[in-house]
């Protein structure tokens, strides 16, 4: 009951934002300072008063130590690095705060070392954890180990950042909550991001074919593809399903695998779900699964799915061979129209739509949704200044939106160098976004060309308008070397359809990990993926899944099981 208490005054809150944040002029936060844009005249006098605002400089250096996960190939200016940068010189010009970096590492190297100084004691004042160490952050919790960020994350929060998190209902905050305190900040999830049919639009009207809208209707249109060859490739050699082998039945968001199928059926692959009764059961396991392994096995032996997917298991070959103009369809997200453009250039009549398919009987579009937070940002217990994460969030977020004055400027070389953000950032990757900002973006295009004098809200940046106009000119010339064709494509022809309604979303019970992830989740996960290629090649026939099942329970599912049910029980 805390947790709820807690999360309706921090949503109260939040949504108050969202509600009058079209007054501020842009989408910043809000506070006077030296060098800062302005957005309310009320003048910050007192150092405790700063202290306690959004982007109130510290009237003393204060001093901040974190660690990062590296990067390979930053791209940053000469001379510039991640411990020497204009972020760095900003947080110290305008809030007066240093950060002392005290170690790097990649993404699995982090992890030992955050989880041996997390076992020592010894951990940094400001600590960024993955999704996928979701029992790091517990364990810090339960051992005493954070500060409480909740008057913190109350007092200095951004209006962006809150009216970002408002567009989440709550549920970035809610496993962040622990007692009725806030723990940690969220970095933002996009949603939107689930597969949909990818389909050549171009052979559609060849063809004389109607979008689809069933499953039946994929199938007959894959029969039509293969039989009648519009790409004229020559007999055999179209597919009408690309499919990809290493995950051809993936989680959220997979790139050429067949969620949508199982997710038509009621089918939850790879997710913790929860039935009427609140048991938590891995979606992979069900009975339903059974039922939609079946029906893309007997797909695969008519030849509708791409028969060779098994031998392409290198990064890229399914785009590659997508862009080889011997497919038809492939389920993926709406980003993957980016990849198309090669395509485009050696066969400049191919045109693709998306599509929301397979509806179920009652006509909607399931799909999973996906975690709401990408990774978290908390602070050690007994720092300070436990406002500052969310200070350095706020500043990092106006620069890099232009928000602040001379804040595009500041930013430009490191623009023109390629620099990723989270090298830059010492926060790391801590997005504060819209869960909706894709489907917007796409309808905002929408409105953009039909008239070109639309500037969208408060919240658009001139980045967002630079897109617009790129896709507009593609819209105009058909140019298939435009910068436009992927924004286009991907964020206007693959975007606007998300929010459709006939797409319904359907959360999943818990997203992260528990205490023994580590000890199981990599044997069952390689479990798994064997199971799926077995099944769907004929290797085996579909009751091998229920071997698949009663093993997954013995090699540690049924501890995972009962480790996530106790942890959503807690929740509620």
């Amino acid at each position: 009951m805390k947790r709820r208490k807690v999360l309706a005054v921090l949503l109260a809150a939040a949504a108050m934002v969202s509600a009058f944040a079209g007054c501020s002029g842009n989408g910043g936060s809000t506070v006077e300072t030296a060098g800062i844009t302005e957005n309310t005249p009320e003048v910050v006098k007192t150092s405790e008063n700063k202290d306690l605002t959004p982007l109130g400089k510290y009237d003393e250096p204060i001093t901040i130590t974190t660690a990062k996960v590296s990067m390979a190939n930053p791209h940053f200016p000469e001379g510039k690095s991640s411990s020497d940068n204009v972020t760095l010189d900003w947080l110290k010009e305008k809030l007066n705060i240093d950060v002392d970096i005290l170690w790097e590492a990649d993404g699995g190297e982090y992890t030992n070392k955050l989880s041996l100084a997390i076992a020592s004691g010894e951990i940094p004042d400001m600590i960024w954890i993955g999704n996928n160490d979701y029992n790091l952050l517990k364990t810090l919790v339960d051992n005493d180990m954070l500060a409480d960020l909740t008057d913190a994350y109350e007092n200095c929060a951004g209006d962006y950042m809150k009216a970002t998190h408002a567009s989440f209902e709550g549920k970035n905050l809610e496993p962040l909550t622990f007692d009725g305190k806030l723990m940690a900040i969220p970095g933002a999830s996009l949603g939107y991001a689930h597969d949909v049919l990818w389909i050549r639009k171009d052979w559609l009207d060849k063809l004389g074919l109607e979008e689809p809208r069933t499953l039946e209707d994929i199938q007959n249109i894959a029969r039509e593809f293969i039989a009648k060859d519009p790409g004229e490739n020559g007999e055999g050699n179209t597919i009408g399903i690309a499919l990809d082998a290493v995950r051809p039945v993936g989680g959220y968001g997979t790139y050429a695998g067949l969620e949508p199928i199982f997710n038509m059926m009621d089918a939850w692959p790879r997710q913790w779900m929860e039935d009427e009764n609140g048991k938590v059961y891995y979606g992979s396991t069900s009975e339903k699964m059974k039922e939609g392994l079946q029906v893309v096995s007997d797909m695969y032996a008519e030849g509708l799915l791409d028969k060779s997917f098994v031998v392409r298991t290198n990064p890229g070959e399914v785009s590659a061979l997508i862009n080889s103009n011997q497919v038809g369809m492939y389920f993926g997200p709406w980003w993957t129209a980016f990849e198309r453009q090669d395509l485009a250039k050696e066969h400049p009549e191919a045109e693709w739509v998306a599509v929301n398919a397979p509806l179920d009987e009652n006509g909607k579009f399931k799909h999973m949704e996906p975690s709401p937070t990408a990774n978290f940002l908390c602070v050690r217990k007994g720092y300070e200044h436990p406002e500052a994460i969310i200070k350095m969030l706020n500043l990092e977020n106006d620069m890099a939106r232009g928000y602040m004055e001379g804040g595009t400027e500041a930013m430009k070389p490191y623009k023109d160098a390629g620099t990723n953000w989270v090298a830059q950032y010492p926060t790391g990757d801590i997005n504060i976004e819209y869960y909706d900002i894709v489907p917007k973006t796409g309808h905002y295009i929408a409105e953009y060309l039909k008239d070109d004098t639309f500037q969208g809200d408060d919240t658009t940046t001139e980045q967002d308008r630079t897109s617009w106009r790129y896709a507009r000119e593609y819209a105009e010339s058909k140019d298939v070397n435009s910068a436009g064709w992927g924004e286009y494509y991907a964020r206007y022809i693959g975007s606007t359809i998300l929010d459709a309604p006939e797409s319904v979303g359907v959360p999943s019970a818990f997203y992260y990990t528990t205490k023994s992830s580590q000890d199981y989740k990599a044997d069952l996960d390689k479990l798994e993926d064997e199971m799926y290629l077995k099944i769907i090649t004929g290797e085996e026939t579909v009751d091998y899944f229920d071997e698949f099942v009663e093993t997954w329970g013995v090699l540690g599912g049924d501890i995972l099981t009962q480790e996530v049910q106790e942890i959503v029980d807690s929740q509620k």
